[in-house]
């Protein structure tokens, strides 16, 4: 990505997280890309919901609010539905803002016992989202109880509603650089260093030199050592060149989609910035 000193390297990756070294860009360009993250990628959750019979325990008030926090799968509904500005003033059905979401479930008068009702039980398009923790209960029912609610999603974003954020957590650092002289290293050292295996073992055969970590790391506890026990053995500076992006996503989107929608607002503004001041620039002449 970018010229030859700009780049970025995905670390590790899984379903739910992400770790990326961004190198040569500024720090500013790649903690804008970790705030769009959390408060700009949009995702579908629930926004209204209509209770029309609920003979359970659960207050309506409560039934609604764990409806809205329900992570629905936005893959598809990124691609399908329009956006949340789009739909500001769009009727709930709507189909191109909002997907209908329903749930109604009984238990017979004359059954034995009562269950709970799992998030999975949710009448939803398939075409658009699904439930991404089916397991998640909702209300215990007993005999002869019974819940009936429509519920409308849209897409939103973080900045306006928490349940909107595609991402549990967005954090990046410069990727630090430890200078190390094992000739210099006490037995305290030693001793501080054991949450950092990897130059505890560089210490204790007598290494000298330098080393990058180039991974998500707490570094405070290294900061700690070098100021304390480790004070002649053990130096900390950062990179300021390279910065560690680690993001795990809700489950509302994949990792990897959730970086590069962030990206694609982040160009689509900066277009609008340069727009808008060649509009002034006309204006002015």
């Amino acid at each position: 990505m970018g010229s030859r000193d700009q780049r970025v390297i995905v670390n590790r990756k899984d379903s739910s997280s992400i770790e990326l070294v961004v190198e040569g860009y500024p720090y500013v360009f790649t903690n804008a890309i970790r705030r769009l993250v959390l408060s700009d990628v949009p995702t579908l959750a629930i926004d209204y919901i209509y209770v029309y019979d609920n003979s359970s325990s659960v207050f309506d008030e409560i039934l609604a609010h764990r409806l809205g926090l329900l992570v629905l799968d936005s893959t598809h509904a990124l691609e399908k539905m329009r956006s949340p500005e789009e739909c500001k003033d769009a009727d709930e059905e709507d189909e191109s803002c909002y997907t209908k979401i329903i749930l109604d479930v009984g238990i017979d008068e004359n059954a034995p016992e009562g269950r709970y009702v799992n998030a999975g039980e949710l009448s939803v398009d398939e075409k658009v989202t699904k439930i991404v923790y089916p397991e998640t209960p909702l209300l215990y029912l007993i005999p002869g109880q019974r819940v009936h609610a429509v519920a409308y999603a849209r897409l939103g974003r973080g900045k306006e509603h928490a349940k909107w954020s595609p991402a549990t957590v967005a954090v990046m650092q410069y990727v630090p650089v430890v200078r190390y002289d094992g000739s210099k290293a006490s037995v305290e050292c030693l001793k501080c260093l054991e949450a950092y295996p990897e130059i505890r073992e560089k210490l204790e055969k007598g290494e000298k030199g330098e080393i990058e970590i180039a991974h998500h790391i707490n570094t405070s506890g290294l900061l700690y050592c070098s100021e304390t026990e480790c004070k002649d053995a053990l130096e900390l500076t950062y990179n300021q060149d390279k910065q560690i992006l680690y993001i795990e996503s809700t489950g509302s989107l994949p990792p990897e989609r959730i970086v590069l929608e962030s990206a694609r607002i982040l160009e689509a503004r900066a277009k609008g910035l340069i727009e808008a001041l060649k509009e002034l620039e006309v204006e002015e002449k």
